[in-house]
This record gives structure tokens, C-alpha cells and sequence, in this order.
């Protein structure tokens, strides 16, 4: 397996054929805030909170879950990122009001 190049957040970085946006990020030491993730369970993305913006893709993707491909360009705080983190968080919190 060869190491893949990617860039995150203007930080070039590498990673193994395999590994997700989340593992090459704290490889480089990014840190992108996560809520579902568990290194013990396999990904699956249901929080929205590890969302980063991919250039070129529509929309935001989850980190946890999204093996690196050679030559990615990845935005972890962009507004796009952020609002989309915003509005996750938002929706989770809607449902659990106080007595």
C-alpha cells in the first residue's frame, strides 16, 4: 500500500491507501471535532459534526468516514464546513429540551 498526498486546511500531509480524511487530519495534527466517532467501532457518519468540504464536491462529506484519494484539496473550517456543523448541532439539540 502507497502513501496518498493530500492537503488540509494548506497542510500537505499523507496517508495509506485505505485511510479516512479524520485519520490523515490528526496525522497532520488538524483536529476535526467528531461526536459518533469510536476507534473501536466502524464509521458510519451519523453525527454530521466531522463534516469538511472537499473543492470541487457540492457538498461537505464526513471525515470519519471517507477514505483519502490522492491529490484531495480539504477545507475542515470553511464557512460552508462551519454552517453545516452549526445546523447539525442545532438539529440534535432541538430535540432534547429541559423539564
Amino acid at each position: 500500500m502507497g502513501n496518498l498526498g493530500v492537503v488540509i486546511d494548506d497542510r500537505e500531509t499523507t496517508g495509506h491507501e485505505g485511510a479516512t480524511i479524520l485519520e490523515a487530519a490528526e496525522k497532520a495534527g488538524i483536529h476535526i471535532p467528531t461526536l459518533c466517532h469510536r476507534p473501536d467501532l466502524s464509521p458510519t457518519g451519523v453525527c454530521r459534526i466531522c463534516v469538511v468540504e472537499i473543492e470541487g464536491s457540492p457538498i461537505p462529506v464526513g471525515a470519519c468516514h471517507t477514505p483519502i484519494v490522492d491529490g484531495l484539496v480539504i477545507y475542515t473550517r470553511s464557512p460552508k464546513v462551519l454552517a453545516s456543523r452549526k445546523a447539525a448541532l442545532e438539529l440534535m439539540l432541538a430535540g432534547h429540551t429541559g423539564p
